[in-house]
């Protein structure tokens, strides 16, 4: 039998329950974010390896290291937002 302090939620279980949302929608935020920016990527380079008529093999390593420069700006904003406690 349970009693009525074990029933009663705790203000702690609110806190961990924001702190849950708010990570979950800041990880989904930044997925959204991340594939908006590579696709416009993907699309600036297309259009410019299209219209120029430059080799496959060029438009492939500079697809790869535009991603590589991307992700190696932005690796470093998701640990310092996770040190700050996701402020």
């Amino acid at each position: 039998m349970t009693t009525e302090d074990e029933r009663r939620p705790r203000p702690d279980d609110d806190r961990t329950s924001r702190g849950r949302l708010r990570a979950v929608t800041s990880a989904g935020l930044r997925v959204l974010a991340d594939l908006l920016i590579l696709s416009l990527w993907v699309l600036a380079l297309t259009l410019a390896f299209l219209a120029f008529g430059w080799p496959r093999w060029a438009f492939y390593g500079t697809l790869l290291l535009g991603v590589g420069v991307y992700v190696s700006i932005t690796s470093g904003w998701w640990e310092s937002a996770a040190a700050d406690g996701g402020a």
